[in-house]
């Protein structure tokens, strides 16, 4: 049988609100201990009866409050899995202003607590990345695909992965597209070439 290391106040919150939560959340974490933080959890469960918005609300709170500490799995091998370590605060409040400005910039509405996104943030931060480096990355590509058919890659699984974010912080050409500064050095280049010839077929001695 497994056991669970879960934060106090998780028990307290849930015991103020209507049995459902209660019932949901040992139901969840006796068969998807696992899978909890991951962002498609809901649509992977049966729901029963109970609407999706309702479901979902249940679970945005039980997150919230596994997410105020640590949040560990025991299983039959005595083998300790930690499922959710609670970040300091200082790289707390990194996420958070990474993804408020990805929002404000991007117009989108990404959550600065989805696991998937702060694992992203996280390994670039312990990467030596900064602030101001997320923050080139998003003007850069904001730059690039807003009102585009890319627009729908400004998203952090793309922006801010291992993969990618050195190459979009630095100005790399990314799959056929290049930065708008790179754009005027050719055309600029392009316009000299031609005069050049011009010159060369008609100037006088």
């Amino acid at each position: 049988m497994r056991q669970f290391v879960i934060p106090e106040n998780f028990f307290k919150v849930l015991a103020e609100k209507p049995k459902l939560y209660s019932r949901l959340w040992f139901e969840w974490l006796s068969g998807y201990a696992d899978y909890i933080f991951e962002p498609d959890f809901l649509a992977k469960i049966e729901t029963g009866i109970y609407s999706h918005e309702e479901i979902r609300e249940i679970w945005m709170l039980g997150v919230q409050l596994l997410r105020q500490g640590d949040f560990t799995l025991i299983d039959k091998s005595k083998v300790r899995k930690k499922v959710f370590k609670k970040s300091d605060p200082e790289k707390q409040q990194m996420i958070l202003q990474v993804v408020q400005y990805l929002n404000a910039v991007a117009e989108t509405s990404y959550l600065p607590h989805t696991q998937a996104t702060v694992d992203l943030i996280v390994a670039r931060m312990s990467e030596g990345y900064k602030f101001e480096d997320f923050k080139t990355v998003i003007d850069n590509k904001v730059a690039d695909w807003k009102g585009t058919d890319w627009e729908k890659f400004l998203r952090p699984i793309t922006l801010f992965s291992a993969q990618k974010f050195e190459n979009y912080l630095n100005g790399k050409k990314i799959n056929g597209k290049s930065d708008s500064k790179g754009s005027e050095n050719l055309k600029q280049f392009g316009d000299s070439l031609q005069r050049a010839k011009q010159a060369f077929i008609f100037g006088s001695e």
